[in-house]
């Protein structure tokens, strides 16, 4: 397999998605699937932290359902040598676990991401959410090895980091810092990591950045041709590097 490998459409296809891979032929899962319904509300706020200001939007792709959780946890544990992580909402961790576990994966923890500058509760009348899970499983029964030590299982880096590098180009899309951090963690130089819900393609620039392998799916054709155009430039950036060095 070449170094990036990014394709279009649906994970869960039984032919072109992950049901293509072999048994054990990644090392790791590193993914950010949608979350549950309730993520989705019409009333949904997106807040822009480096404006202090706030629309009113749906996501603008379907929310998680028990059914696809359930069949991205059997593919997952199936494919993964190593580590699978996976972005989830508080509630929902419990059902990642269940799943992953019924399919075989072991789970090994929940980690949190904490986002300082995140949305506050616009209401006022209860608590904000200032953080997301990360569900923590490993896909054989071999020893455990991550490259992190001691350290706890807690992330701090703001929703808009790096924006100066790489902008936000999607509604959901997580910082380079943070899954650099992540991908530096978990995964080794060389190795194949996986991501099916690529979305706007950072868990693959982290990879690139790192020099991992990479493959990942993203079903919309928008956000596909915006995370090619984003590994390509950070290749490009690369090689530029390499030569000037």
């Amino acid at each position: 397999m070449t170094s990036h490998v990014l394709h279009l459409g649906d994970c869960l296809d039984p032919v072109t998605g992950l049901a293509s891979l072999g048994d054990k032929s990644i090392d790791h899962v590193i993914c950010d699937p949608p979350y549950e319904a309730e993520a989705h509300t019409k009333g949904r706020r997106i807040y822009n932290p480096r404006t202090g200001g706030c629309r009113m939007a749906p996501l603008g792709f379907d929310a998680m359902t028990a059914d696809v959780r359930k069949e991205t946890a059997k593919q997952l544990s199936r494919i993964t040598r190593r580590w699978i992580v996976v972005f989830c909402q508080i509630e929902a961790s419990h059902l990642w676990r269940a799943d992953l576990e019924s399919s075989g994966a072991r789970y090994i923890r929940t980690m949190v991401w904490v986002k300082p500058n995140g949305q506050p509760q616009l209401t006022g009348d209860r608590p904000g959410v200032g953080f997301e899970t990360l569900l923590i499983a490993y896909g054989s029964s071999g020893r455990m090895r991550w490259n992190g030590g001691g350290k706890r299982g807690w992330l701090m880096h703001s929703v808009d980091a790096n924006c100066s590098r790489f902008p936000r180009l999607h509604e959901t899309q997580k910082p380079i810092s943070l899954m650099e951090e992540l991908t530096r963690d978990f995964t080794d130089p060389g190795e194949l990591v996986c991501d099916p819900f690529a979305g706007s393609g950072t868990t693959g620039v982290a990879c690139k950045h790192l020099g991992r392998r990479f493959v990942g799916w993203e079903r919309d054709p928008k956000y596909y041709a915006i995370a090619l155009q984003r590994i390509a430039y950070t290749r490009e950036q690369l090689g530029l590097w390499s030569k000037s060095a």
